[in-house]
């Protein structure tokens, strides 16, 4: 390639030309999607059933020259459509939010140097690395390639990954699937690395070419929205049809069909939930939030309701349950062992005398590895090391030892390279070494390396492996996993420069075996506690780990996990279990060591065979498959873009806690919608028992339409907002998991609703008739139940903020925003009763201090047997 078209080089741009082409040229986005258009969005509020319903109402009650109820079910329509608007604008500016924190990140060379960057910053000429894993930043022409393999389905449909070749010659406008020498923009390396050089970036890339065609997927409802969705029409049918009831029953006691008709249809307005999607929408997106607070980004909406119901979380140690902040903590070879705290101390002297396996260790370390450090110029406090935590460790070792990776390789050039694997667990690379030799250096599990060495070196001599010293080695292996160390074993194998290779693989035989690198990866301060914590939620917690049994068993042991030899399974063993026996044996198994990739897939689909409910979590493009299937996948923030891709909770800290506290919140979502939908219906049934009993017994209608709208707003209009915020989290990690099949109304919940409806519908019956034979005065009686109600409904909404705690507690007052919406429905009743305008709206009258005591009184009674009720159910039947 001409680099000079590009004004760039091989080496890539200085930092100061880069951040000249990105002012010049803008950043490396496609545009962005329109912003929800807020007219449209309001509009689509009367795009319901419910608004129809409202619509005939005010199309009837003009008709029937009911003038002032027309105009205020016009109010009301409008109060219910901004409520509406609110909260779903509310929803989507969250969400776009959190879209926005997802950030693709590019390794480029930028001064000489590697460095990460958003990729957002690319510019055209920018030198890119791609690894395994990687989602390409920008366009580029391929200008280094080692076994490169791209899938390139996001923009040509091929599944088949294509592979590149730095020296193709492609003739002019081939189409996008033969240009091998190139790699687009959101396609993923599947295979090998590489380097390109940046040709286009944004709208200059090939995706950005067509970008007009595309369309965000529109976020699909998820299960709980349907299952609300369903549950709302099917009290709405009930509704409906008890108000046919009521109208049949006023027509055939000769009662005004005009007046009952209206009433009807305010009741069914009132009656019919219809802030409850809204609300749903609302408390998913506040959970996201607050996951997000707590270091946990949800890629999903649907993965805020199905982390409540987790059962069985699959981790790995390193950074979940480990400090990810690895040291080497020993070298040993045949000879002796080396601590990692006299390094420093033997270079400086320049005394290497009986440790030079020691020295050919850690140079093999620092050369079969990916890590760098960003900014080498700088102090040594100051270093930014990227790459894989283990990665991150050797080389932080060799260079503590005077052993710099960039120095080795000038010195032994590289020429071929496998990078480590999950699945393989070694890496490999290939190096000049002389005039007329070559060195094959490998990296990985002792028992993979120990397999394919003949031979021991003995500071710098070769001698025949023998099964003393096998034994010998293999005994210090299982003493320091014992100790929860992760241990890696060397070996280089020296070779004539004219060998040929088809893969690299074939020349791993018959290697001569150097030594052990021991690492540690301290246990963070909180892992036993988080574990404690989830054996209390009743969700069991699986060590799957690439380490050693042994190794695993030492963090299992600490940690509180079971580590006997029944609950212990490694991967060479799940190989030869069939499906069947694979789901039995999972019932026990709480560590998975010595796993592949594939393994994990199968521990996945036993635990959900079993009936569990699957947190994955990930890390690697080949944990993908995994976190895919399960029912929460979970990427490390460190992981690749693979992973991250098909997460549905990334965690940014790498934390195990933060998974806790994200289950923790998806239990707080799931009560919370229990609580908006128990607010809504509950209460307003009540309503719909004071109006049968006044039909059937031949009274008058006990409340006008306009008053039955206005209890409508005073109860929709801000308590069920209040609602959609509560965080009761006391207590609710020692509840076992929530099935998934469990009905958001379940038996308890019925039973509940229920005895509030006879409580709340008897009284406000009972109050009616003793309001107006007292009285004598019908206005006066509807003014006084209007305002039980009212009341009612506000003091309801302090009940159902918990079912496992009683109203009467000192922090009953403790959601600031269910406080704020009671003050302004209480503000609200006054204005209905005293404020002239609104009095002759709702023809109300005017209340005496004693008839608010009766009131009061009659609404304490309620509230007190509704607390007996909803201790005596929920005391025996928990909310799971």
């Amino acid at each position: 390639m001409d680099y000079s078209i590009l004004e760039s080089s091989f080496k890539g741009l200085t930092s100061q030309e880069a951040d000249f082409r990105l002012q010049k040229n803008g950043k490396n986005v496609l545009p962005s999607p329109k912003p929800h258009s807020k007219i449209k969005l309001f509009l689509s509020q009367f795009n319901s059933p419910l608004m129809y319903v409202l619509l005939i109402a005010v199309v009837i009650s003009f008709f029937s020259k009911h003038f002032s109820d027309t105009i205020f079910i016009i109010v009301v329509l409008f109060i219910n459509t901004t409520v509406g608007f609110y909260q779903e604008n509310k929803a989507n500016n969250s969400l776009a939010a959190l879209k926005k924190m997802v950030k693709i990140k590019a390794k480029v060379l930028r001064d000489g140097n590697e460095k990460e960057i958003d990729s957002e910053n690319l510019v055209e000429g920018d030198v890119v690395i791609l690894k395994m894993g990687d989602k390409v930043p920008a366009d580029g022409r391929v200008i280094e390639s080692k076994n490169l393999k791209i899938n390139e389905a996001s923009l040509t449909g091929e599944s088949k990954a294509v592979k590149k070749d730095e020296g193709a010659k492609v003739p002019e406008n081939s189409p996008l699937a033969e240009q091998i020498n190139m790699a687009f923009m959101g396609t993923i390396i599947e295979e090998g690395e590489g380097k390109i050089m940046v040709t286009g970036t944004g709208l200059n890339t090939e995706i950005g070419k067509i970008v007009g065609l595309l369309r965000e997927t529109k976020e699909r409802k998820t299960p709980l929205q349907k299952k609300i969705l369903t549950l709302s029409k099917q009290t709405a049918v009930f509704i409906i049809a008890i108000i046919i009831t009521i109208i049949l029953i006023g027509y055939f006691t000769e009662k005004s069909f005009n007046d009952i008709l209206v009433a009807s249809l305010a009741l069914a307005v009132s009656a019919i939930p219809e802030g409850l999607l809204p609300a749903i929408t609302v408390i998913l997106t506040l959970g996201m939030r607050r996951i997000f607070k707590q270091k946990g980004l949800v890629r999903k909406l649907i993965a805020t309701e199905t982390l409540g119901s987790v059962t069985v979380i699959c981790t790995d140690k390193t950074g979940t349950l480990t400090e990810g902040k690895m040291q080497v903590s020993h070298v040993f070879t045949s000879t002796k062992e080396l601590l990692s705290s006299n390094f420093k101390n033997i270079f400086k002297n320049n005394n290497s005398n009986g440790i030079e396996s020691h020295i050919l260790a850690l140079k093999i370390a620092s050369l079969v590895n990916e890590a760098f450090v960003e900014n080498p110029d700088q102090e040594l406090e100051k270093w930014i090391v990227r790459g894989r935590p283990t990665d991150q460790a050797l080389l932080m070792a060799g260079m503590q030892a005077g052993i710099y990776k960039e120095e080795l390789e000038t010195q032994y050039p590289v020429l071929d390279r496998i990078n480590f694997e999950s699945g393989a667990k070694y890496a490999v690379t290939y190096h000049k070494f002389g005039n007329k030799k070559n060195i094959l250096y490998a990296l990985g599990a002792p028992e993979i390396i120990i397999e394919h060495s003949a031979f021991l070196d003995i500071d710098g001599k070769k001698k025949k492996l023998s099964p003393i010293e096998l034994k010998k080695l293999f005994l210090k292996v299982n003493t320091l996993t014992e100790k929860g160390l992760r241990v890696l074993a060397c070996c280089y194998k020296v070779y004539p420069c004219s060998t040929k290779y088809e893969n690299l693989l074939e020349l791993r035989e018959k290697m001569v075996l150097v030594g052990f690198v021991a690492i540690k990866d301290p246990l963070r301060v909180d892992a036993a506690e988080s574990i404690e914590i989830t054996k209390k939620a009743g969700i069991r917690t699986i060590l799957i780990t690439g380490d050693h049994k042994l190794t695993a068993k030492a963090i299992a042991l600490e940690i509180g996990l079971h580590a006997e030899k029944e609950n212990i399974l490694e991967g060479k063993e799940i190989d030869l279990l069939s499906d069947d026996d694979l789901k039995e044996k999972v019932k026990l198994i709480s560590i998975y060591a010595r796993v592949s990739p594939s393994h994990k897939l199968r521990i996945v689909r036993a635990l959900q065979n079993n009936g569990e409910v699957v947190a994955m979590v990930g890390d690697g493009v080949n944990d993908a498959p995994a976190l895919k299937i399960a029912d929460i996948g979970i990427s490390l923030g460190s992981g690749t873009d693979v992973a991250k891709e098909v997460a549905d909770l990334v965690l940014l800290d790498n934390n195990f806690r933060t998974i806790i506290k994200a289950i923790e919140q998806g239990r707080v979502v799931f009560g919370n919608i229990r609580k908006v939908f128990t607010y809504l219906v509950a209460d307003d049934f009540s309503e719909l028992f004071l109006f049968l009993g006044c039909m059937v017994m031949g009274f008058p209608l006990p409340l006008l339409p306009a008053q039955i709208l206005w209890i409508n707003l005073v109860e929709d209009g801000f308590p069920d907002i209040a609602l959609t915020t509560e965080q009761e989290t006391k207590g609710i990690m020692d509840e076992p998991p929530r099935s998934p099949k469990e009905p958001i109304l379940n038996k308890p919940l019925k039973k509940w609703m229920v005895c509030i409806f006879l409580i709340s519908g008897l009284a406000a019956f009972f109050a009616f008739l003793f309001f107006w034979k007292s009285s004598g005065q019908i206005e006066k009686a509807r003014s006084m139940t209007f305002a039980l109600m009212c009341l009612d409904s506000l003091v309801f909404a302090f009940s159902v903020r918990s079912f496992k705690r009683t109203i009467f507690r000192k922090d009953i007052f403790s959601n600031r925003y269910l406080v704020f919406g009671v003050a302004l429905g209480l503000i609200l009743l006054l204005g209905a009763v005293y404020f002239p305008p609104l009095q002759k709206l709702l023809a109300t009258q005017p209340l005496s201090g004693f008839e608010w005591l009766i009131i009061l009184g009659i609404s304490l009674v309620e509230i007190i047997l509704i607390e007996i009720v909803k201790k005596r159910i929920f005391s025996y039947n928990k909310i799971k």
